[in-house]
């Protein structure tokens, strides 16, 4: 029996017989498999920007090796030019997804009660308006990306929602002055 009671204790990575890895999500396993795979590739680092930079590298790991399960979409808001605000979506992966997709008041808010002028979805398929101008499904390119331009002559701001693999996701916010 060893000084720590007659267990094992892991000492050098995460041993896979037990925690999330079996807990059966696989987003989990993936981001889990990518962080002993990432360790082969650099040894404990030191300044910020470079965890920063291996942290990202794991994370591209686990997104190639669980692409359903790719942690989180990206936002390009582009500023207000003549009424208008430019809005690009990409998801991690480069194939098509399922997005519901919404205008919110507030970051974490659901549907906004204001309807914005025009809304024109240019880059992916609208599959569904739900509610005119505020509310739909879109199919993505088979690049992983949606754009949408929306137009509006007053003052406001709203975000977009997106929801994907039953994970919501919010903008940066879209400002009309």
């Amino acid at each position: 029996m060893s000084e720590f009671g007659g267990r094992h204790m892991e000492l050098f990575g995460a041993d896979f017989a037990r925690g999330p890895f079996a807990s059966s999500r696989p987003e989990i396993a993936a981001l889990q498999i990518a962080t002993q795979l990432a360790q082969l590739r650099a040894p404990l680092l030191r300044s910020d920007s470079e965890i920063g930079a291996h942290a990202e590298f794991i994370q591209s790991l686990a997104d190639k090796l669980m692409p359903d399960f790719a942690s989180a979409l990206k936002f390009d808001v582009g500023n207000e030019i003549l009424n208008a605000v430019a809005t690009t979506i990409r998801t991690n992966i480069n194939n098509y997804s399922l997005l519901e997709v919404w205008l919110a008041d507030e970051a974490g808010g659901g549907l906004t009660t204001v309807t914005p002028t025009t809304v024109t979805w240019s880059t992916g398929v609208v599959l569904a308006e739900l509610t005119v101008r505020k509310h739909y499904l879109i199919i993505t390119s088979n690049t992983g990306i949606a754009s949408a331009t929306v137009s509006y002559s007053l003052s406001k701001t709203w975000y977009w929602g997106v929801a994907r693999m039953g994970r919501a996701y919010y903008s940066s916010s879209l400002s009309f002055s």
